[in-house]
């Protein structure tokens, strides 16, 4: 990879992870693409944050969880944690820093007693519950 697109990869790392958290809501909005294209290239994004920094990846997601108006983005970052935390292949939680994991945990269980949407309280609820296992 040439150095013009690391540091491009790199800028949008940043941007991602930073304290804005628009731009990672729009990105994980736009993982839900019909477009192949497109949803993969977000995809490496994504994943690209999740290689170079797990900690601000979960916790951005878990503050989408605790703060997005949008339904949508609350479902997806929902899902998104689930497969993060719990998924064998990709697990993330050996990863995470102990405070990061005290986070996410506090966050999660604030999470299922806050959401009112039904179907994200659920994910939530599965997320916990497999992630107690993985301990």
């Amino acid at each position: 990879m040439d150095p013009e697109s690391t540091k491009l990869q790199q800028a949008l790392i940043a941007s991602f992870l930073g304290p804005d958290p628009e731009p990672f809501e729009t990105l994980i909005s736009h993982l839900m693409s019909s477009s192949n294209e497109r949803r993969s290239h977000l995809e490496l994004l994504f994943n690209l944050c999740k290689q170079s920094d797990p900690n601000s990846l979960s916790l951005k997601l878990a503050q989408i969880l605790q703060f997005s108006p949008r339904l949508e983005a609350r479902a997806t970052a929902a899902i998104l944690l689930k497969k993060q935390l719990t998924q064998d292949d990709s697990c993330l939680w050996p990863q995470l820093s102990a405070s990061t994991q005290s986070s996410l945990k506090s966050i999660l269980l604030r999470c299922i007693q806050w959401e009112d949407a039904k179907t994200i309280s659920k994910k939530l609820c599965d997320t916990v519950a497999i992630g107690y296992f993985l301990q």
